[in-house]
């Protein structure tokens, strides 16, 4: 079993569609559709922006349906001049960069209980989703994925998040799903497409390049499922 989550509808919806026979469970507010894709079992959700709701909908996945691996898609903002809009960016690892613990001692985005500050993602998954997206001559990109409960379009934050974690995109689920995964035991990836540069013009970019960045994350997805 795949599982797959998205923060929006439109970030799973050309998904869904492939799928067959889908059946659909709501649990605490949230769908999960359940069904084949390319004959292998997957089930995909939409968990609503945030870290909560990415927390509350990768528990409820992993407690209901027992995926081997979930991967978080969606779209992020560039955090590096070389990583353009539609460019796709595979996570190595996620951190939380608005967990902040440094008054007692700890490092900026340390995660009490796991113990670690980045979440490693799993090698052999993004092998696939990386191998998908080179059939398709798509530009892509490894590296740390940052989140927080924040849609980044200040410089000064952009500047902080890229310089303190060495991240190449950052968004608003990856990195409390990464942990819901590692607290399992469950393998984990983030496959995001570059919809803004998290700078002053991001609403605008977002809403422009969000429906292509989704027609691209199902067409790697449904390529990759293809390896499992």
């Amino acid at each position: 079993m795949i599982g797959i989550i998205g923060a929006m509808q439109i970030e799973v919806k050309n998904i869904i569609d492939l799928m067959e026979a889908a059946e659909i469970e709501t649990f605490a507010h949230i769908k999960f559709y359940k069904g084949k894709i390319n004959d292998l079992n997957c089930v995909v959700s939409v968990c609503a922006p945030g870290k909560v709701n990415a927390a509350v909908c990768a528990q409820l996945m992993i407690t209901k349906y027992s995926p081997e691996v979930i991967i978080n898609i969606g779209v992020a903002g560039s955090l590096k001049n070389d990583i353009k809009i539609g460019d796709v960016v595979i996570a190595d690892s996620v951190v939380q960069h608005d967990v902040d613990t440094s008054a007692v001692g700890d490092e900026r985005g340390f995660i009490s209980g796991l113990g670690m500050l980045k979440i490693p993602c799993a090698k052999d998954v993004n092998e696939k989703i990386k191998s998908a997206a080179a059939q398709f001559n798509e530009a892509s990109h490894a590296g740390c994925i940052a989140t927080g409960d924040q849609f980044i379009s200040n410089k000064e934050k952009l500047l902080d998040i890229k310089n303190m974690f060495k991240a190449v995109a950052c968004e608003m689920e990856s990195g409390s799903i990464g942990q819901v995964c590692a607290m399992n035991n469950v393998k984990f990836a983030a496959l995001k497409v570059i919809s803004d540069n998290a700078d002053a013009e991001s609403g605008v970019d977002y809403e422009k390049f969000k429906v292509v960045a989704s027609q691209k994350i199902a067409k790697i997805i449904a390529k990759a499922i293809f390896s499992f």
